[in-house]
C-alpha cells in the first residue's frame, strides 16, 4: 500500500510514470491497474465519503499496490480529519467520552485511536521520521 497526497496527484503521477516500485531491488515504475474495492468512510458530522482507491502494477516485477489518498486511513472507517480532530481534542485536555460525543463516534473507537497514537511503537516511528 502506498499513501498518496490526492487521487488527482496519483493519476497524474501514474500517467507520467513517476511512482517507483517499492519492492527492494526493482527499478520499475508503477502504471494503472484497475481499482481496489469500493468502501464508505465517515467524515466529520454525518457525512460519508465513498472511496475507490487506484490499484497500480509495476511494469518490471508485476507487483501490485493500492494507492490510498492521505485523507483516508488504512483499514479504518473514519477519515484522517476525524482522527486528527480527536487527537487535537485530547491534546487540549478532553477525555475520550467527550471527544466521542462531539464526533458522534463510539467511545471505544475514540479510545482505540488515542491509545494507538500513544503506543511506544508509534512514538518510536515518529522519532525516526524526525531524525
Amino acid at each position: 500500500m502506498i499513501v498518496v497526497r490526492t487521487v488527482e496527484w496519483a493519476e497524474r503521477a501514474l500517467a507520467a510514470g513517476e511512482i517507483d516500485c517499492p519492492h527492494p531491488g526493482c527499478a520499475g515504475a508503477l502504471t494503472r491497474w484497475g481499482h481496489g474495492r469500493r468502501r464508505r468512510v465517515r467524515s466529520l458530522g454525518a457525512q460519508a465519503l465513498e472511496v475507490r482507491p487506484r490499484r497500480a502494477r509495476c511494469i518490471c516485477c508485476g507487483g501490485t499496490q493500492i494507492l490510498l489518498p492521505a485523507s483516508v486511513q488504512p483499514r479504518l472507517a473514519d477519515t484522517t480529519e476525524v482522527i486528527g480532530t480527536a487527537l487535537a481534542s485530547k491534546a487540549a485536555g478532553q477525555g475520550h467520552r467527550r471527544i466521542a460525543d462531539e464526533l458522534q463516534r463510539s467511545p471505544s473507537t475514540v479510545r482505540r485511536w488515542l491509545r494507538r497514537a500513544m503506543s511506544d511503537a508509534h512514538l518510536q516511528w515518529l522519532c525516526q521520521r524526525g531524525s
